[in-house]
């Protein structure tokens, strides 16, 4: 079997004509209809039937026919990303972000690159800690958005663009404050009340640090996810991404806390970086192009 049968036994049951078919792949009527038997009596299958007025298939036909065109498609995608690989394109690349940093702003970036070069395989990966650095360093990611700070520049010989600033700010529900009567000044007041926060964090806090007060019970969650969701049911008070409860705070469940003897709003900034010694693919460099060119906050 030969994808040259395929492709005569498909054009034929598409257009139920030899006649047709052959016209369509510039062959004789002759040589056509002999191509076809020969594919049948291999697969020891009838595969067409004549009607009246055209070549109908047979139930076997109907269901070998899919397949076949299957693996046409197979063949013609393995040629488009021969000629992806042969014009330099990467086979895939790595994006990384560390969880911090907000997300919408570049899927619009990743979408074009996969539109423009559907051929790449496309890593996105969401990191805790710093860790978008750490791939950038071990060679594994081509592009990160990182919280950063100019002393990142001693680990390895960054290429680094703004692209933003992050917020960790501490919040409470409404309902609690009711419950305790009110706006806390201090956190000797919020003692009861379980704090909930990361497992990790994405930049170095030390919350016990911060607080100088030890809360009586935590909880440790290891997305903020996980955390908006108990915060939003009561369950505690606790530090997370400005932007990701920014819906809450405007409508008025979820309240920032405004604390005189800790920390309750930490502030950075947000970078895009990449490895300036690596060689930069075109797939790469577009996606680097199209996120600089987004309007960050």
């Amino acid at each position: 079997m030969t994808l040259e049968q395929l492709r005569m036994f498909v054009t034929v049951a598409e257009h139920g004509s030899i006649a047709r078919a052959a016209e369509v792949l510039h062959k004789t009527q002759p040589a056509l209809s002999i191509a076809i038997k020969r594919f049948q009596e291999e697969l020891q299958l009838s595969l067409l039937r004549k009607t009246a007025n055209r070549l109908q298939l047979t139930a076997d036909g109907q269901r070998l026919l899919p397949h076949c065109r299957y693996l046409l498609r197979q063949e013609k995608d393995i040629g488009t990303l021969a000629a992806h690989l042969r014009q330099g394109h990467e086979s895939k690349i790595e994006f990384a972000f560390d969880t911090i940093c907000q997300q919408d702003s570049f899927f619009d970036a990743i979408t074009q690159t996969q539109q423009q070069f559907p051929q790449t395989e496309l890593y996105i990966s969401a990191v805790q800690r710093l860790g978008a650095i750490q791939r950038i360093i071990d060679g594994t990611a081509d592009i990160a958005v990182s919280p950063w700070t100019h002393s990142f520049h001693e680990l390895a010989s960054f290429e680094t663009m703004p692209f933003g600033r992050f917020e960790v700010v501490a919040v409470i529900h409404q309902r609690l404050l009711e419950k305790i009567g009110g706006s806390p000044f201090s956190s000797s007041q919020l003692r009861d009340i379980p704090l909930l926060m990361p497992q990790s964090f994405d930049i170095d806090l030390n919350i016990e640090k911060v607080m100088g007060v030890v809360p009586s019970s935590t909880m440790r969650t290891n997305d903020t996810s996980t955390q908006k969701g108990l915060l939003l049911r009561c369950a505690g008070w606790g530090y997370i991404p400005k932007d990701r409860v920014a819906e809450e705070l405007g409508d008025g469940s979820l309240v920032q806390l405004q604390l005189d003897d800790v920390t309750s709003s930490i502030k950075g900034e947000i970078n895009l970086v990449r490895e300036k010694k690596r060689p930069k693919g075109p797939v790469a460099s577009f996606l680097w192009q199209a996120l600089t060119a987004l309007e960050t906050p």
